[in-house]
């Protein structure tokens, strides 16, 4: 696969299939977007080319320059991270580890590991979510979720349960819990939600639905329905959704738990390349992508109207730092605080690190390079004091100045 081809990290293990698609309603249409260049800045390295599932999995023999064979590769790098507490994170990488990390507030002190465990199948580990009484659900293989609770502040983390679900899903790529309902909802490689039921006392998971969000006219070249990005819109009661961002290019807004299609919008008409991650909040939402090319962007802004899920876009925006270059991949955002209110974050595939704000439209506060390769940083923002982590191989942790 070249670097023209590159999609979101995910590709590394491939995408899985499903039977023939139910066709979906037409996409709404979304005016277009209002480009807004950032500034130059110093070029950033190319990043390297995308390896194959063949090459990360060792199938192969490579050739070595020395009197040796070189065999597989295992690659940690980070696919996702999740607060779990006001001073722990944890880190899901694609070596199929997930280490749990406290959070360090001493001068020139890192995140200190406080345990580390593997996905019973050893794949990656693609999705982390929370739930309550200290239970975390994460990716396993493509027909099944690891089940995993801690007694003694994240030191003692063990696996509960693998629980199964048809293989036609695809492996778990997204995850959002909800409170009430008692609700979580699973994006996977086949472009299908499932919706389970928890049980707090006995930590038991059971599938509830699946909810096909498919676009049949996706907008990548790839056939790709990844469910990469998925929030909670309105997080509790009645009214509870998700919002869904696809690889095909598709925003859903799906009812908890019944599984309803509110509403499904393609983010943007003219897009290459699909959706990496959305981040809700009230009824504003932020979707990133892979732009193509000079005139498109990465980063989209919208508003929402909670009650028929129709998005109205207000702005877009290209996060990129050498413009000559033929895409810049967004491959996180999210919403947070600082010390002078709500802000954005977003990390791209130069190793960047961007911070903004968002009012009638987006504006960008700056950028700062994360010194850790050039590929996007899997991010996500706690408050109570406002902390952010962001990890690629490297953890960064950073105060942000908010309560």
């Amino acid at each position: 696969m070249t670097r023209g081809q590159a999609r979101r990290r995910s590709l590394f293990i491939g995408a899985a299939g499903v039977g023939a698609a139910a066709l979906l309603p037409p996409a709404s249409a979304v005016a277009g977007p209002t480009v807004r260049t950032v500034p130059a800045g110093r070029p950033s390295p190319v990043p390297p080319v995308i390896r194959s599932r063949e090459a990360l999995t060792g199938a192969p023999r490579l050739r070595s320059a020395l009197p040796i064979t070189q065999h597989g590769t295992t690659f940690n790098l980070a696919q996702v991270v999740r607060w779990l507490d006001a001073e722990h994170f944890a880190v899901g990488r694609w070596d199929g580890t997930m280490s749990i990390f406290d959070f360090e507030t001493a001068p020139f002190a890192g995140p200190q590991v406080t345990d580390v465990v593997n996905t019973p199948s050893a794949q990656g580990v693609r999705m982390i979510t929370p739930l309550p009484r200290r239970t975390l659900v994460t990716s396993n293989d493509e027909a099944s979720l690891a089940v995993w609770v801690s007694r003694d502040a994240w030191t003692d983390v063990r696996r509960r349960a693998t629980v199964e679900y048809p293989a036609a899903l695809g492996a778990a790529a997204s995850g959002a819990w909800f409170a009430e309902p008692a609700t979580l909802v699973v994006g996977h490689d086949s472009g299908y939600l499932s919706v389970w039921s928890f049980d707090p006392a006995s930590r038991a998971l059971a599938l509830v639905r699946t909810v096909d969000i498919r676009n049949p006219d996706p907008v990548n070249p790839f056939d790709s329905h990844v469910v990469y990005g998925l929030d909670r819109l309105v997080p509790a009661g009645a009214g509870a959704c998700a919002v869904a961002g696809s690889d095909d290019g598709y925003v859903s807004i799906v009812d908890v738990p019944s599984g309803a299609i509110r509403s499904q919008t393609v983010f943007n008409p003219a897009a290459q390349r699909g959706i990496n991650s959305v981040a809700a909040r009230g009824d504003r939402l932020l979707v990133a992508n892979c732009s193509v090319g000079a005139d498109d962007d990465n980063l989209w802004y919208f508003a929402v109207n909670l009650t028929t899920g129709a998005l109205s876009l207000l702005d877009s925006m290209n996060l990129i730092i050498d413009p000559a270059e033929v895409q810049s991949f967004n491959f996180n955002t999210i919403w947070a605080e600082y010390g002078g209110g709500p802000c954005w974050f977003a990390g791209t595939e130069e190793g960047a690190l961007w911070m903004g704000t968002a009012g009638a439209a987006l504006d960008l506060v700056g950028y700062q390079p994360l010194g850790d390769g050039a590929i996007g940083a899997a991010l996500d923002y706690r408050r109570g004091p406002g902390r952010l982590a962001a990890v690629i191989h490297n953890l960064n942790q950073f105060t942000t100045g908010a309560p």
